[in-house]
C-alpha cells in the first residue's frame, strides 16, 4: 500500500492536489445545480391549527390526572429543548404544563377546604 510510506503519501498528495480540488469544485457545482432544479417541496402539515390537537389531548390528560399532565408537559418541553423543535412544541408543552399545574393547585386547595370543613 503506497501510504505505508509517509513521504510517498505526501508526494502523491502534492502531485494530485489540483485534480482533487477540481473534482471538489465540480461536485459543488453539480450539487448547486441539483438544488436549483429541485425546489423545496411544500409542507404537508395540517393547517395552521394542527398543534391544537396535542393541546386538547394534554389538557384532557391533565384533567384526568394533573401529575400525568405535568409529566407530559415537562416531557414535551424537554424534547423541544433537546431536539431544538419549533415554537409550536414550546407552546404545546407550556400550555399543558400550565393547565396541569393549575388543576393540581386547584385539587390541593379543594382538599384543604374539605379537610377544614370536617373539623
Amino acid at each position: 500500500m503506497p501510504y505505508k510510506d509517509l513521504e510517498r503519501k505526501k508526494e502523491w498528495e502534492r502531485l494530485h492536489r489540483p485534480e482533487r480540488l477540481a473534482r471538489r469544485r465540480e461536485l459543488r457545482r453539480i450539487d448547486a445545480a441539483q438544488r436549483a432544479a429541485r425546489p423545496e417541496a411544500p409542507s404537508t402539515q395540517l393547517g395552521g391549527y394542527g398543534f391544537l390537537i396535542p393541546i386538547v389531548a394534554g389538557g384532557a390528560l391533565a384533567a384526568y390526572d394533573p401529575t400525568l399532565g405535568m409529566g407530559a408537559g415537562g416531557l414535551t418541553l424537554a424534547i423541544a429543548a433537546i431536539y431544538k423543535k419549533g415554537w409550536r412544541w414550546w407552546v404545546v408543552g407550556s400550555v399543558i404544563l400550565a393547565v396541569a399545574l393549575f388543576l393540581y393547585w386547584d385539587n390541593q386547595m379543594s382538599a384543604e377546604l374539605r379537610s377544614g370543613e370536617k373539623e
